[in-house]
């Protein structure tokens, strides 16, 4: 028995003694399987400890293997091992921080907040264009948070049409890039970069706005950085306003409904200080009627664009008098390959519709003309033509154009023709297609359809327009009265 009871205690022992041998194989194979080795300074490793992940991108390509001191006492020093895939993404461009809470005030936000229910990670990120692979056992020198000029990977790519521009503030209150842009208390897009004036006396922060949500952005736009604001009085009661802010502060903004022209890319503006005192109205009318199925993009050739024409008719004895329209034109390329817009000249000239006080000619001042093109940016345009007498055509030239517009092709215009009947093609105010109306006359409401393209046996013959500049009866404008070299060549 005694015997039996040694064999047995031997036994133990010596399964005790392979699984430890075991156990420190695994472990030395673990310190030693195969990757990038990398060790990275940080003046403080706020609670990174062996074992955390190093992501990429927010996926993981590596382990921090241990933390300590460094030899000056002055560092904590890391050593990473990234496994392949994050050997390929690190350069000698790449910069490493640590993610954790970050609480920066009450104006400041805060950062790294998944962390509070995961451990402290390390990041890094590999700037294009991308330098030299790292090797093995670089030293490196890490930061306790993310660089300002790093874009943050959470952010959705830039698409054509988005709206990029810039506001200038006098001091930037804790944005970053990938802070919200809020209107209406959306979010409508998102902060790209904040730097300091080089001369130290403001800082601009670069915006992108979704292009779904760029018309909600006009040259008549009020932008501030969003921080709590409380309104009201002792009896009537109080309203905290941005309460959002006080975790994360966001650039907000207000657009009076038909204030202002379309905001073209790169455009800037100097914010206000403080939250402007804005009265949202309430939920119009017509929203309130049953939602109709949007009609489907047009698929054919043929190219509309949505017009709005803004200007100012100067009065001596009383204030000047605002004119603004909206309507649709067909966009071409001339002969010489420049992008011209055909619509109709009581679309864009005020001064010939209008008249002054004692029924003369009025002064027209600060026109302007934008053209929203489909899928794409807002131009500016160039009145270059109008017909003479009382035909109601205009041709527009769009500056700075893209290379790659998409224009009607020339065999869809017919300019020797002048139709009366046909189907009218024209675009609703959010720039989508409205369902083709046949007409054997002009439509009667001209102020719905001005500008737009009649189309008559698959050809584009005429424009939706008025009898003359001060004669609202219906009329369509034929394209034949355009000059020859504003034609598409041949």
């Amino acid at each position: 028995m005694h015997r039996i009871r040694y064999l047995v205690g031997l036994l133990t022992l010596a399964l005790a003694v392979g699984g430890t041998w075991v156990l420190l194989c695994w472990l030395r194979a673990g310190e030693e399987r195969p990757g990038l080795q990398l060790r990275v300074e940080f003046r403080d490793a706020r609670g990174l400890r062996g074992g955390a992940d190093v992501r990429y991108r927010g996926v993981t390509v590596g382990t921090v293997r241990s933390v300590q001191i460094g030899e000056d006492g002055h560092k904590a020093v890391a050593n990473l091992v990234l496994d392949p895939i994050g050997a390929r993404q690190a350069a000698v461009n790449s910069a490493f921080w640590i993610v954790s809470p970050r609480f920066a005030g009450l104006t400041g936000g805060a950062s790294g907040l998944d962390t509070l229910v995961r451990d402290t990670y390390v990041a890094f990120v590999t700037q294009d264009p991308r330098g030299t692979e790292l090797v093995h056992g670089s030293l490196i020198a890490g930061s306790e948070r993310p660089p300002a000029n790093v874009e943050p990977e959470s952010l959705e790519p830039i698409e054509h049409g988005d709206l990029l521009m810039s506001v200038l503030v006098p001091e930037n209150h804790g944005l970053k890039p990938g802070s919200a842009v809020i209107f209406r208390g959306t979010q409508t897009g998102d902060v790209r970069a904040v730097e300091l004036a080089s001369d130290g006396s403001h800082v601009q922060v670069r915006l992108r706005v979704a292009r779904r949500f760029r018309a909600t952005v006009t040259d008549k736009s009020v932008f501030w950085i969003a921080r709590p604001h409380l309104s009201g009085a002792l009896f009537s009661g109080f309203t905290v306003s941005d309460v959002g802010s006080l975790l994360s502060p966001f650039v907000n903004y207000w657009t009076e409904p038909g204030q202002g022209l379309p905001a073209e890319d790169g455009l800037r503006v100097a914010a206000v200080a403080s939250r402007p005192e804005v009265r949202i109205p309430e939920v119009p009318a017509a929203a309130l009627q049953s939602a109709q199925p949007a009609p489907a993009v047009r698929g054919d050739p043929l190219v509309l664009v949505r017009v709005i024409y803004a200007a100012q008719e100067e009065d001596t004895f009383s204030a000047n008098d605002a004119i603004r329209r909206e309507g649709t034109g067909v966009l071409f390329l001339d002969a010489s390959g420049r992008p011209v817009v055909v619509t109709a000249r009581s679309l864009v000239d005020g001064a010939w519709t209008e008249e002054d006080t004692f029924g003369g000619d009025p002064e027209i001042i600060d026109e302007h003309i934008k053209v929203v093109v489909p899928q794409g940016p807002v131009l500016r345009a160039g009145r270059v033509w109008t017909a003479p007498g009382d035909r109601d055509l205009a041709a527009l030239v769009l500056e700075d154009a893209p290379p790659d517009l998409r224009s009607t092709p020339a065999n869809l215009l017919d300019f020797a023709i002048e139709p009366t009947a046909g189907h009218v093609h024209a675009l609703q105010p959010d720039g989508l297609a409205a369902p083709a109306q046949e007409a054997t006359a002009p439509p009667a409401d001209v102020a719905a359809v001005r500008g737009a393209a009649l189309v008559h046996d698959g050809r584009v013959g005429a424009i939706c327009g008025q009898a003359s500049g001060r004669d609202a009866t219906p009329a369509w404008a034929p394209l034949a009265l355009l000059p020859v070299d504003l034609r598409p060549g041949n």
